[in-house]
């Protein structure tokens, strides 16, 4: 297949669509062809079934109609015999002959002695329902007429009736006919019953024999009908028991039929004098009251007789496609490509970079149009030709200048790639910062090189990219060749060089400025520090031991019979109240609680604090599963947090205050959003708060990011990797 596709691609248009066509339209006559074939099958199919499927059930009818006229013909029979019989009787009573009692007791032995079917008999009934006389002695002048068929004989005294009835000791009721005559001297409405299925002797074959064997299916299909053992009641050729029938395959046909007794079936059959089988497909009813099996069946190859028909038109319409339209096809192709060829000539002048070539308009047709067209074009892509040289000059003196100024910038910038991470480019400036040769840096892959401290931040500023589309003012911690860490202020925007998305960072050296912040903000950790430690133990002290002296106070004034000691209560009150605020302070200068238990329940503690000291809603929300960090790390981001919820109630009048932790695997997140006035659009992050912020975020290897929220206040993120947390933990947790 593959040696045929590369043959004709290599051969001329012309070829090309002369084989093409050839395949469409052979295919799609082969295609719609096949199409009708096969929904002429599926009708056929589904009016062979119909077709049998009516038969059996016109059979069916037919048997059921002769039973219920044979059942009731000699039901009517002896109910009128018996009524003559009482006729009798009663006249023998008027003239006096006998009296009316002797002739009752032996018109019950009359009655009674008749046998109807196996289990049937004769009962009397009056008109409201009692039976007078019953073969069962029990039954005798009970009232019935709570049953619908005895209120049907009630009404109608006379006629035919089929009703439902159960015996005692009988799982489900049989279905059951009875003839009533009436006789008024007496009352009554004498009554021959009998279970329809006993009344299979009575049915006579010949009045229906001839039009079952009158149905024809095909040529020489055809119907029968036998019983549950397999014996033939009516059939055209056969006779006897069928029981062990046997197909072609093996199959007991009869036996199936026997056992399943409705249902269709697909066997191999051979009529007697026949020399081969042939499919045949019956159709079979059950008749349960007469353990009948009526069916109907004919050969398959008879029905689909007219697809050889429909297979010979196929075949006929594709030779005549073939000989008619192919030719033509291919004496319109030559039309076709004659002036194609004429275009690839001079396209291929064009390829050499000569586009003067015009091509010669012969007609008004498509291949006309694609002539004008083509000179348009290129009268249009000669006019272009000459601009993009123009622009090409004038690119490349820009580039030029952005190369040097890009080599000349006192500021280190560097290009890289964000699929791959590939530095594609660095100035000198940023190559000094990090203490690397360009040989060695530039066209490496970032996690290779190894510049950053955190090996996480570079995919940290991606997703900021991704978010932002911008970076401003991110403090990131480098390492040098020497493995010194060196400390930056990147600011970074996409760019697309060559279609690949990448990013342009300019980084300014804070490293010196960073280490005179980070002496100056220690310091004021360990002010703050001694302070926090100074309130608890010294202060906190001191009011604890007023406390005590109030108390003792409170003793010997008491007992020198002062009563008016609410003063004296006010005072401990103020003072137990400055022991608590005191408290409070103490352990937001100097949390050592930190360290002792889980953040979340230290941040907790923060948003009561809050709502105590401001009155103010401070809520805080965190997942079930608790994020494990390390005392340094934790006592960061506490700090990190209450920076952020104080300022939101100090400069932000704030009114709600909502702090949160979300983690996945990797990456936790840490949020503090509140309702305030917010930040200005445009905001100088210089201020000491901040200023402390970005320094804990640092120290922890996160990315801090304070903007204005979507609706109202600000939101302050702080996001850290997890894996990266015991890599991250600073050596010198003195700060904490």
């Amino acid at each position: 297949m593959k040696h045929l596709r590369s043959y004709i691609q290599n051969k001329p248009i012309r070829l090309k669509m002369f084989y093409t066509y050839s395949l469409i339209v052979i295919a799609a006559v082969l295609l719609v062809g096949m199409s009708v074939y096969y929904q002429v099958v599926r009708a056929i199919g589904k009016n062979i079934e119909n077709e049998l499927t009516n038969a059996t059930a016109t059979i069916l009818n037919m048997v059921e109609t002769t039973a219920q006229a044979s059942i009731k013909n000699y039901l009517r029979a002896v109910a009128e015999k018996n009524l003559e019989i009482v006729s009798r009787y009663y006249s023998e009573v008027q003239s006096g002959t006998m009296s009316e009692s002797d002739a009752k007791l032996m018109l019950r032995e009359v009655l009674f002695s008749q046998t109807i079917g196996n289990t049937g008999y004769i009962y009397c009934l009056d008109s409201e329902g009692v039976a007078v006389e019953h073969p069962n002695p029990s039954v005798k002048s009970v009232n019935f007429s709570d049953f619908a068929f005895i209120q049907e004989q009630m009404r109608r005294k006379e006629g035919y009736l089929e009703y439902e009835w159960k015996n005692p000791g009988e799982d489900h009721p049989r279905p059951k006919a009875l003839y009533m005559t009436y006789f008024e001297p007496w009352d009554w409405i004498i009554s021959v019953s009998s279970y329809r299925s006993e009344f299979k002797q009575l049915i006579n074959i010949s009045d229906f024999k001839d039009s079952i064997l009158s149905l024809r299916f095909g040529k020489s299909g055809y119907s029968y009908v036998i019983d549950s053992t397999g014996d033939v009641v009516v059939h055209p050729f056969l006779s006897g028991n069928l029981w062990y029938a046997q197909d072609a395959k093996g199959i007991y046909l009869v036996q199936h039929q026997c056992e399943t007794k409705n249902g269709k079936l697909v066997y191999s059959w051979r009529n007697p004098g026949e020399k081969m089988f042939r499919d045949k497909l019956v159709i079979y009813n059950y008749i349960k009251e007469y353990d009948w099996i009526v069916a109907s069946t004919g050969y398959l190859e008879e029905f689909y007789a007219p697809l050889k028909s429909i297979r010979n038109i196929v075949v006929t319409t594709v030779i005549i496609i073939v000989v008619l339209v192919l030719p033509a096809t291919f004496k319109i192709a030559g039309g076709i490509t004659r002036p194609l060829r004429q275009l690839e000539r001079k396209l291929s002048q064009g390829a050499d970079g000569n586009f003067s070539g015009r091509m010669e308009i012969e007609a008004k047709d498509e291949i006309g149009n694609l002539a004008v067209y083509f000179n348009q074009f290129m009268n249009r892509l000669e006019t272009y030709s000459q601009k993009i040289q123009a622009e090409i000059n004038e690119r490349r003196k820009t580039e030029e200048l952005f190369s040097k100024a890009f080599q000349a910038s006192p500021s280190g910038i560097f290009i890289a790639n964000l699929n791959d991470k590939r530095l594609i480019d660095a100035n000198q400036s940023f190559l000094t910062f990090i203490g690397r040769e360009h040989g060695v840096t530039v066209g490496k892959s970032l996690n290779s090189v190894s510049i950053f401290q955190h090996p996480g931040i570079f995919n940290q500023m991606i997703k900021l990219l991704a978010h932002d589309g911008r970076i401003r003012g991110m403090d990131v911690e480098f390492v040098n060749a020497e493995g010194r860490a060196r400390l930056g202020i990147i600011n970074a925007e996409t760019v697309h060089i060559w279609d690949e998305l990448c990013m342009l960072c300019a980084v300014e050296d804070l490293t010196e400025t960073k280490r005179l912040e980070r002496e100056i903000i220690d310091i004021s950790e360990r002010e703050r520090l001694q302070l926090g430690q100074y309130l608890h133990d010294d202060l906190c002290s001191h009011l604890l031991g007023i406390e005590v002296m109030q108390k003792v106070l409170r003793q010997k004034l008491a007992k020198q019979g002062f009563t008016d000691l609410e003063s004296v209560d006010k005072i401990r009150e103020l003072v137990q109240d400055a022991i608590d605020k005191t408290g409070r302070i103490s352990r937001g200068l100097c949390p050592t609680h930190v360290a002792e238990q889980e953040l979340e329940l230290t941040l907790q503690e923060l948003c009561r604090d809050i709502e105590q000291i401001f009155g103010v809603s401070c809520r805080f929300q965190y997942e079930e599963t608790k994020v494990v960090l390390s005392p340094t790390m934790a006592t960061h981001m506490y700090y990190i947090a209450r920076e952020a919820a104080y300022n939101a109630v100090k400069h932000g009048n704030a009114s709600n205050i909502t702090l949160s932790i979300s983690h996945s695997e990797t990456t936790a997140i840490l949020q503090i959003i509140d309702d305030g006035s917010g930040l200005p659009k445009t905001i100088e992050k210089k201020g000491m708060g901040l200023r402390i912020m970005h320094y804990r975020a640092r120290r922890i290897g996160a990315i801090l990011n304070v903007q204005r929220d979507d609706h109202a206040g600000t939101r302050v993120t702080l996001t850290f990797n997890l894996i990266d947390s015991e890599e991250n933990e600073p050596d010198d947790t003195a700060v904490t």
